[in-house]
């Protein structure tokens, strides 16, 4: 890093760290204030997102309290991995950083590098896609720090960690502590981490962590086996007592769709210090995928209306994976990042198990550049309705066609069921939802939905 580079760093990390303290005032005005000198470093093509911000801010949003929580309620450590490496390294120095080796280069770069290094896992959820790899081929840690360094040079200091359970490897904790530049979100069932690991990512500071759940006590036991909801409220409130930043992960289907939208599901997260969760839709893949456990059109889109409600009410940020694609131009996948599994296969996301590459034979720049790639990003977005985003279960032609024109194959035995023997099933289901969203796409409330596609930040490239 130059010495001229090392200096920007230090007054971007002034300025946040000031912006974060003001928020802990009451006084909307210096809060306002902070944010504007935050605008004057952030990069000329992302200004939009700081006055979006500083907009959200006068609204007296609540979503202005996670920054609060950032500052009041984390361990120092965490805080501070939060700014340095998060806020500084992977939203600001890191769009720089990534903008030069583009312009260098003439190849695109992702924001944020999913990996799997192991598909091992101690329960046995219904339906989950992990149960079609190998237990014994776990990622080697060589090749998971060669993943981090190889992102970082393209500067990409976000790595999202899924499985499997990432808890299963004993080496986890070591190559977020090897790497401080680097922000690490976990995503895991929470049910193997110990006091002393919690203790320790408090420590560290640049490791959040996602805890999958599925509803209350019943609806997650039911999936996730007898037990589970206990031992996950008990991480959460070691957890907060630790200061460590965290959020959820909830797989939407047909069954739990209303009780996640719940004022009597989310509350008590929120005040257990969820920060943030994600919400992903069931899809048919890995073992025995089931069509019915998938939410109607209609439930998707009354999903998507229930998380804007909780967005603008909670002191904490949901995510809707498909219903939010207006705000960065559909799907993203293949664009922004790529997921690597176990045995080093590079898929577009972590739902499309085909490829043409492996890690283990190229370069990360290369793979994200591949003619797989370039297809994918091609004919983005799939479709003009961006509340169809997902090429495998709205516009399922398309990624029919992707396979096809690249030469990817399946990574798993079975994986291709999706693209063979469901075919009829994912087409029906791609035309209802096309039923429900068309009309509400092209009719008054796309006044709505097509603001935001068009006006709102490209959180994603923030």
């Amino acid at each position: 890093m130059s010495s001229t580079e090392g200096l920007y760093g230090a007054v971007q990390r002034g300025i946040i760290k000031e912006m974060l303290r003001l928020a802990t005032s009451d006084n909307k005005a210096n809060i306002v204030r902070a944010i504007a000198l935050a605008e004057k470093i952030t990069p000329d093509n992302h200004k939009a997102e700081m006055r979006f911000v500083k907009e959200k801010v006068q609204e007296d949003h609540p979503a202005l309290n996670i920054a609060r929580h950032v500052v009041r309620d984390l361990s120092p450590s965490c805080r501070d991995g939060f700014i340095n490496a998060f806020v500084v390294n992977a939203l600001l120095r890191g769009s720089q950083k990534r903008q030069a080796y583009s312009q260098k280069t003439g190849m695109r770069t992702p924001f944020t590098v999913l990996v799997s290094p192991t598909m091992r896992c101690n329960l046995h959820c219904e339906g989950c896609y992990a149960s079609e790899y190998s237990p014994q081929s776990d990622m080697s840690g060589a090749l998971f720090q060669r993943i981090v360094d190889e992102a970082a040079e393209m500067g990409v200091y976000l790595i999202t960690v899924l499985g499997g359970e990432p808890f299963m490897r004993r080496d986890l904790l070591d190559i977020a502590a090897a790497n401080p530049d680097t922000y690490f979100q976990v995503f895991s069932n929470g049910t193997l981490i110990k006091p002393e690991q919690i203790a320790r990512i408090a420590e560290l500071g640049n490791v959040a962590l996602m805890l999958s759940i599925e509803g209350d006590e019943q609806t997650t036991d039911a999936r996730r086996g007898a037990g589970t909801y206990r031992k996950l409220l008990g991480t959460m409130e070691l957890l907060k007592k630790h200061g460590v930043l965290f959020g959820y992960s909830a797989t939407v289907t047909r069954t739990n769709w209303q009780m996640l939208l719940s004022d009597e599901f989310v509350d008590p997260l929120v005040e257990r210090g969820a920060a943030i969760s994600w919400h992903f839709l069931y899809m048919p893949v890995g073992g025995a995928p089931d069509m019915s456990l998938m939410p109607t059109a209609e439930q998707r889109n009354e999903f998507r209306l229930g998380i804007q409600r909780l967005r603008n009410t909670k002191a904490m940020f949901p995510v809707d994976f498909w219903g939010d694609a207006p705000w960065v131009g559909g799907c993203i996948a293949g664009k922004h990042y790529l997921h690597i599994n176990n045995e080093g296969w590079v898929e577009p996301c972590i739902f499309t198990h085909f490829a043409t590459d492996n890690i283990a034979e190229t370069s990360l720049a290369a793979a994200f550049n591949s003619l797989y790639f370039r297809e994918i990003r091609a004919r983005q977005p799939f479709n003009h309705n961006l509340l169809m985003p997902c090429m495998l279960i709205d516009n399922p032609c398309q990624s029919r066609e992707i396979m096809a024109a690249s030469g990817a194959r399946p990574t798993h035995e079975g994986a291709e069921s999706l693209v063979t023997g469901l075919c009829g099933a994912v087409d029906a289901y791609s035309a209802d939802v096309s039923r429900v969203y068309e009309p509400l796409w092209s009719e008054p409330e796309s006044e709505v939905v097509q603001h935001q596609a068009q006006k709102e930040p490209d959180l994603v490239e923030l």
